[in-house]
């Protein structure tokens, strides 16, 4: 082998340890190093990332302080509010929050004695129950601040492993030739699009699943929602309620006040429906003017209530719509519940929708639920 021989062989094999190099770094890049980011950022499409366990028992604590400042207070109210202490002390009652914080188990204590008060006492006495709420909250929102501080101190640690990670990277490429070249400007676009990413989840992961205008859920919240209820459905957990609404002649409405009207009204109708609803219930824009509300560890019976509800306070708004027979904007509903013979969540949609279908066909105005018969159905359609 001469010296020129020599050379390109020296060359190659240089050229090739680079490459091989560069290859085995991006191959522990994207198995291992991004993967383990984006576990600790999460996915966009998680509608619970970075809502902490002590932020809900902080919550339930400030709802239940309001429900028992309401005048006048009665019986649901209160039971209402005492049901948001139980749920505040079950969120607080964490072995992490125990074990780190000194004011956990006092809290705990104080809320214990809370509920026992309630329980018995004829009257609340808002002014004790302010008192012995307040520290509870303090202590929260102390636990709340510093977990969300650890959360950062973790994001910061995993920013400058980044970093570092890409100047040894650039180090490494820098030696490298032809092919090494090549790949690192590959590489350097792969990393800031994951950069961007990242940056992105962080900052939308919330407002991705909102619907802009009415501030409800969006379409694609309620597609995994109502994938996440039937899955537990059918691994045996609680039935749940899908209703199914849709403004009445507002297309006339839209033509007759223009869509900016369409709109506020839209948003009025939204805001209406969710002050009905209990926690946990959610609405969502399913599309146009067709909202999905769904209703969860409810049956049929349980759900019709909530629905009747909705189809009142949209009448109740008393927004003029001169289209309509009524001359007001109503709502039509279809109410539907999860059956054994479900096979997807597809199915209880179809159903709430074709129910829907239904009413629109018979008057408006009305909701119809799978229980109802057609002699049911002409009644409740013509009232």
């Amino acid at each position: 082998m001469n010296l020129l021989q020599k050379r390109l062989s020296w060359w190659l094999w240089l050229a090739t340890l680079s490459f091989g190099i560069v290859a085995a770094w991006v191959v522990y890049e994207v198995r291992w190093f991004y993967p383990d980011l984006q576990r600790h950022f999460g996915p966009v499409g998680d509608p619970q990332v970075g809502r902490q366990i002590i932020t809900r028992s902080r919550e339930y604590l400030q709802n239940g302080l309001t429900i028992l400042a309401s005048e006048p207070l009665d019986e649901d109210q209160f039971a209402d509010g005492y049901f948001q202490f139980e749920l505040a002390y079950s969120f607080l009652n964490v072995g992490l929050y125990l074990e780190r914080y000194d004011c956990t188990e006092t809290s705990l204590n104080q809320l214990d004695q809370l509920l026992d008060r309630l329980t018995s006492a004829a009257t609340t006495d808002l002014a004790s129950v302010v008192r012995t709420v307040n520290p509870v909250i303090q202590c929260a929102t102390s636990i709340e601040q510093h977990q969300w501080e650890l959360r950062q101190t973790r994001a910061l640690q995993m920013a400058e492993r980044l970093d570092r990670s890409q100047r040894w990277f650039l180090t490494v490429t820098g030696i490298a030739y032809s092919m090494g070249v090549l790949f690192l400007v590959f590489y350097e676009l792969q990393r800031r699009r994951t950069d961007h990413s990242l940056k992105s989840q962080l900052s939308w992961m919330e407002k991705a699943l909102e619907d802009a205008l009415t501030g409800a859920q969006n379409r694609r919240a309620f597609d995994q929602d109502l994938q996440r209820h039937f899955e537990r459905f059918r691994q045996g957990g609680d039935s749940f309620s899908l209703l199914m609404c849709d403004l009445d002649y507002f297309k006339t409405y839209n033509d007759h006040f223009g869509h900016t009207r369409g709109d506020e009204a839209l948003q009025q109708v939204v805001e209406a429906i969710t002050q009905t609803l209990r926690p946990g219930d959610q609405v969502y824009r399913y599309g146009g003017e067709e909202l999905a509300i769904l209703l969860p560890n409810t049956t049929l019976l349980e759900a019709r209530p909530i629905a009747d509800r909705a189809i009142a306070v949209v009448r109740r708004l008393a927004i003029d719509n001169p289209g309509s027979p009524l001359n007001l904007l109503t709502i039509s509903a279809g109410l539907a519940a999860s059956a054994s013979t479900d096979t997807t969540g597809e199915d209880i949609l179809n159903r709430a929708d074709g129910l829907l279908y239904q009413v629109k066909a018979r008057g408006k105005d009305a909701v119809i639920d799978e229980s109802q018969s057609e002699e049911d159905l002409g009644e409740s359609t013509t009232t």
